[in-house]
């Protein structure tokens, strides 16, 4: 009888249930660092360290929850310009390979912003304590890959981009 079920406890991913999401990012805009973040996230977190190839990780941000702290360049920034809120709803983001990099952990992700996917390399951190874990990363993005905020000379191309994910099993 136990080697009926053999396969399903080797082979089984650990799903992970998120009881706490941040996304926030950093970019520079007239010499300034604006900072916010999104707070409508979702996830579906399947990952198990040693079983990283049946790992699998997603994630969607609600655009129109976006906050920088000031009302009205939130209000901009769902406009056509930048995330265009009234065609896209939602970043996506998508694992596609997950691996082992150094101390910690990788892995390429499809990112998805107005339509646009991009496959980005994230490393990130995979803090287990019992049944509860933290995923942790950091990643840079090209705004103008995604086509947001059009040309400026004001605002850089370049944005930090960091995710912390607390999760049970």
């Amino acid at each position: 009888m136990l080697i009926l079920f053999f396969p399903v406890f080797c082979f089984s991913q650990k799903k992970w249930t998120a009881y706490e999401q941040d996304i926030s990012f950093k970019i520079k805009n007239a010499g300034i660092t604006v900072t916010g973040r999104f707070t409508g996230m979702k996830t579906d977190l399947m990952f198990s360290p040693d079983k990283l190839s049946g790992s699998k990780l997603k994630g969607k941000a609600e655009v129109a929850t976006i906050k920088t702290g000031i009302n009205k360049r939130d209000e901009d920034l769902l406009g056509e310009k930048y995330f265009d809120t009234a065609r896209y709803k939602y970043i996506e983001i998508v694992s596609t390979k997950l691996y082992a990099k150094d101390a910690n952990y990788a892995g390429l992700f499809n990112v998805t912003i107005k339509g646009v996917t991009k496959q980005v390399e994230i490393p990130f951190e995979f803090n287990q304590l019992g049944d509860e874990t933290e995923f942790k990363g950091s990643f840079n993005l090209k705004r103008s890959d995604f086509g947001i905020g059009g040309k400026t000379l004001t605002m850089s191309d370049d944005l930090v981009v960091a995710i912390v994910i607390k999760a049970k099993s």
